[in-house]
């Protein structure tokens, strides 16, 4: 019975690799060696961007039946995170002691809960001091960022493109610290302010936890000691990231862009999506003006204007490196596969896309982050029985999802241009990969991903070959996902409801 079982699962992935062998083998016989080897690789490269998009949005999906159409906005800003680290990072660290110290307010709400809950408040005056902290936790925001010349310091980035050769030349200078150091605590306040409103002051309904009393402290005492940090730090930290080693830069390039978005995925979910868990209608208005709102917010900082991210010394030396151990030497800009010269950036797409997949596949399996999910996904209600804080741990894989698109983005870069539109045509492929792949399954997002990566190259191909419409070849994604709609509507690992 359970070799029976192991194979009825496994068949979804045997038919889909004998049709794609099928394939592969028809096209080396027409196309040729080198114009198939080519395609392949390109399609492979197009379904690791594919897959990062389409993993945060199955997993969200799979566990909290939120379908993200602000994803593709997230693709976006990872992008902008990472070019603007990677070529000047004055505006990121302008604005990281605002963000620690906002932060570090909020984070005192456990802090706050066994106070103001004693409060003796009629109903009229719960709504009324919950609105009146509200309000002036927003104003407060508002003062900490007057006059901050946000917009100059995103143009940092903006400079350093046109003079590649010193970066620093024309940053815009950042306000002194005898006059900055109002902001964080303006934000801290404001934070304080809303973290005191979260707790719901005179309600005494709520629970307390007793257990580990210490950890709010902790958390708080970590924050604030960030932000005194972060505050210090402003202006000599662009300049010490400036002068490290290139290849180092992108790498934390890398790191800085997918925690700005996991970042901005956890408040996005804490704030916004979790008060309307029970109208999931409205969750889809909210993240579809949110992207819109992403959009705006980019065109205004960096202009509506396409950037070219600069690839890092480990792929643009001169040269073509005639095998893999002879690009770890040389770090050529190519690299010889099967007689073809192939970018070697676009195969470092591929191999992050494999360590994602792996790196997934790793946490979902063995990891008690990863049990909880699984079994989350199939019965949220125990998962609450026994006590788990699902509010945290959906908190958690929101983040995860938002991450995996901002990394994605980071990733595209350095080859696709960064312009505030980028993301919409890897959301639109990140929502069919999830459709053909089935909702929730990450191993089907990686199978779907590259279906679509190969129809997609194999379709810009076939519309250059024949002289066709570009339509046609954007389509054949589409085609593939009605294909396999109608010999699975649930989608290639999808469950029937």
């Amino acid at each position: 019975m359970i070799k029976k079982g192991l194979f009825k699962q496994s068949l979804p992935v045997l038919i889909v690799m004998g049709v794609i062998l099928v394939l592969a083998v028809l096209g080396y016989r027409f196309m040729g060696e080198e114009s198939f080897v080519r395609t392949a690789l390109s399609g492979l490269t197009l379904g690791a961007l594919y897959f990062m998009v389409a993993a945060g949005l199955t997993i969200i999906f799979g566990l909290m039946d939120v379908l993200n159409f602000a994803h593709g906005a997230m693709f976006m800003a990872g992008a902008y995170m990472g070019w603007q680290f990677y070529t000047n990072p004055t505006f990121l660290f302008g604005l990281l002691p605002l963000v620690l110290a906002f932060a570090a307010g909020l984070s005192s709400a456990s802090i706050w809960l066994p106070i103001v809950i004693k409060w003796n408040l009629s109903e009229p005056w719960k709504k009324r001091i919950n609105a009146f902290l509200v309000i002036s936790g927003l104003v407060l925001v508002v003062l900490g960022f007057i006059k901050l010349d946000v917009l100059g310091l995103a143009e940092t980035a903006m400079v350093a493109a046109m003079n590649a050769g010193n970066p620093l030349a024309e940053a815009t200078a950042q306000e002194p610290l005898s006059v900055f150091w109002f902001r964080p605590l303006l934000l801290f306040i404001s934070g304080l302010l809303l973290a005191i409103s979260s707790a719901r002051p005179g309600d005494k309904t709520q629970v307390v936890s007793t257990s580990k009393k210490w950890v709010p402290w902790l958390r708080l005492a970590v924050l604030v000691i960030l932000t005194l940090l972060a505050t210090l730090c402003r202006e000599s930290a662009p300049i010490f990231v400036l002068q490290m080693n290139a290849n180092l830069r992108f790498i934390l390039a890398l790191i800085v862009g997918t925690g700005v978005g996991a970042g901005l995925g956890m408040i996005i979910e804490v704030s916004l999506i979790r008060p309307l868990y029970s109208r999931p209608f409205y969750i889809i208005l909210l993240t579809l003006g949110l992207g819109y709102v992403l959009r705006e917010t980019i065109q205004l900082l960096w202009d509506p204007v396409a950037y070219a991210m600069e690839r890092p010394p480990l792929f643009s030396q001169p040269g073509k490196a005639e095998t893999i151990f002879a690009w770890f030497r040389g770090h050529n800009l190519t690299i010889d596969i099967l007689g073809v010269t192939f970018p070697s950036y676009r195969l470092f797409i591929i191999a992050l896309g494999l360590i994602m997949l792996i790196t997934l596949f790793i946490i979902m399996r063995f990891s008690r982050l990863g049990m909880i999910i699984r079994a989350g996904v199939q019965d949220r209600d125990m998962v609450e029985a026994l006590g788990i804080n699902v509010k945290r741990v959906f908190s958690i894989v929101f983040a995860i999802g938002v991450g995996l698109a901002a990394l994605g983005g980071i990733g595209a870069a350095p080859f696709v241009p960064v312009q505030p539109n980028m993301g919409d045509a890897y959301q639109m492929q990140g929502f069919i990969t999830v459709v053909i792949g089935g909702m929730g399954s990450y191993g089907g997002a990686a199978i779907g991903a590259l279906l679509l990566g190969m129809a997609r190259a194999f379709g810009d191909f076939l519309a250059l070959k024949f002289t066709l419409s570009p339509a046609i070849a954007e389509a054949s994604t589409v085609v593939v996902m009605i294909i396999v709609l109608l010999v699975k509507p649930s989608g290639i690992f999808g469950k029937k409801e």
